[in-house]
């Protein structure tokens, strides 16, 4: 029997949005990340809380379809491991026997001394840079000049997370590689056309034409595309504050 449903055919034969997150740092970034949202001391980290939002997060981009290193997934290993044992029963506490976090907690400390590092030598670089005039920015109604800190990128992707399950409720079809046939360079190009023309716009407002979970995630998927390549600027005043997503240039658009 024939197949009368263009849309189901069209989501059979095509071929999903691959995008790799190199803008990203890695898994220690990850989990560091989710250590300062959760507001942990790092030599006492809550494993079990940590491993389940870490493999949200992962879940979160296996949905999305951005390419994960292995060494997330080993990362992921690694803190069921150390949840495992540390819910051993412990009838007998040996003074010198090994906390199963230590060794991970000496290499986060390890790279945060890295990360910081290299995050004053950019900051020394842009400083004063990222000043923009609140009467200048369309959509925004303010007068008085703000300087606006660029945000991290897991702190988007969380804010993508939240905005996405609101949304989840009001869309019921699950298909998010396709929108409507729109590829993933024409919905950048479309992004940027949006973009040139308001300049910058509030993060809940860049989704405001999508009307559905497909066009949601492809859109997403454009602003993860065109902040790796430069094009746009991923901004906030406070980490309270509404992320901003301000244009930047007229570099090459690509997927490369």
């Amino acid at each position: 029997m024939k197949n009368e449903n263009p849309t189901a055919t069209a989501i059979e034969n095509a071929e999903p949005c691959l995008i790799k997150i190199s803008l990203f740092e890695g898994p220690l970034d990850l989990l560091l990340h989710l250590i300062k949202k959760n507001e942990m001391d790092i030599y006492d980290i809550k494993v079990a809380a940590i491993t389940e939002q870490y493999i949200e997060y992962l879940e979160l981009m296996k949905e999305l379809n951005l390419e994960i290193a292995g060494d997330y997934l080993v990362i992921a290993a690694e803190l069921s491991l150390i949840k495992s044992k540390m819910l051993l029963p412990k009838p007998v506490i040996e003074e010198d026997e090994d906390d199963p976090r230590a060794e991970l907690v000496r290499r986060l400390i390890e790279y945060q001394v890295y990360k910081d590092a290299a995050t004053d030598l950019i900051e020394r670089d842009v400083l004063g840079r990222d000043i923009f005039k609140r009467e200048d920015t369309p959509g925004l109604d303010y007068e008085e000049e703000i300087e606006l800190v660029p945000v991290n990128l897991w702190s988007l992707i969380e804010a993508f997370r939240e905005f996405y399950q609101r949304k989840n409720d009001l869309w019921a079809e699950d298909i998010i590689y396709v929108s409507e046939g729109v590829t993933l360079e024409e919905k950048i190009e479309e992004v940027v056309g949006r973009l040139r023309t308001l300049g910058t716009i509030k993060f809940e407002r860049f989704f405001d034409a999508c009307a559905s979970k497909s066009d949601l995630v492809i859109t997403f998927l454009a602003l993860l595309e065109l902040a790796r390549i430069d094009r746009v600027q991923i901004l906030r005043e406070s980490p309270d504050s509404s992320i901003l997503i301000a244009y930047s240039g007229e570099d090459q658009v690509g997927t490369s």
